[in-house]
């Protein structure tokens, strides 16, 4: 892996056009698939994640700036509740999470350096955060296990819902308490926790 300098700066209202194109960089299609249309940014269920961003007093993300300038990605979170929950919900607490790196970045640190630096904010100010991702998403899998993410659940599509836990006593094999049950996607839609970098 090549190493790209890059500067992590904390996401802003003023950053909203660029949010939209790191949502649909997260909405992750495996390769041997066709990309879905931009047009899946207007459903309710997608924009909700990043519109307004700033309005929501849970929003917390960081973008990665490349030495040259332009955004190289970013990691966004947002509490979602229903009826605009979200494919990755955990419970009324968990922030849901999507990362994305624009493809001339990746595979240059940028995904973990943002991770590292969302989750050392995130620590702080909730009990975990959910995210969800396409099951042939190998890498981000492999990255989201290394930071300690775990599988919950499974949503619409296949999706898996992980979630990473800040409380101490928190984890996999705890005993979970009500309401922490995934949600089913709406069927209907072709929605996705927006993932992945």
């Amino acid at each position: 892996m090549n190493f790209i300098p890059h500067t992590i700066r904390e996401v802003n209202a003023a950053d909203q056009p660029v949010l939209w194109d790191l949502l649909y960089e997260a909405l992750w299609d495996p390769p041997a698939s066709p990309r879905r249309p931009m047009s899946v940014l207007s459903h309710p269920h997608i924009a909700a994640y990043v519109q307004n961003w700033g309005s929501n007093g849970t929003d917390l993300g960081f973008l990665a700036i490349s030495h040259e300038g332009p955004v190289a990605g970013g990691i966004l979170s947002r509490l979602l509740l229903p009826p605009l929950q979200g494919g990755a919900f955990h419970d009324a607490s968990t922030p849901q999470l999507g990362i994305a790196v624009f493809p001339a970045f990746q595979k240059q640190g940028i995904g973990t350096s943002l991770l590292t630096k969302y989750l050392a904010a995130a620590s702080t100010r909730f009990p975990r955060v959910s995210l969800g991702v396409h099951p042939e998403n190998h890498a981000a899998i492999r990255l989201y296990e290394k930071f300690g993410f775990y599988q919950f659940g499974t949503g619409h599509g296949g999706y898996l819902n992980m979630v990473k836990d800040f409380e101490p006593h928190a984890g996999p094999d705890a005993k979970q308490s009500g309401g922490s049950a995934p949600l089913p996607r709406n069927p209907g839609t072709s929605e996705g926790a927006p993932p992945v970098g």
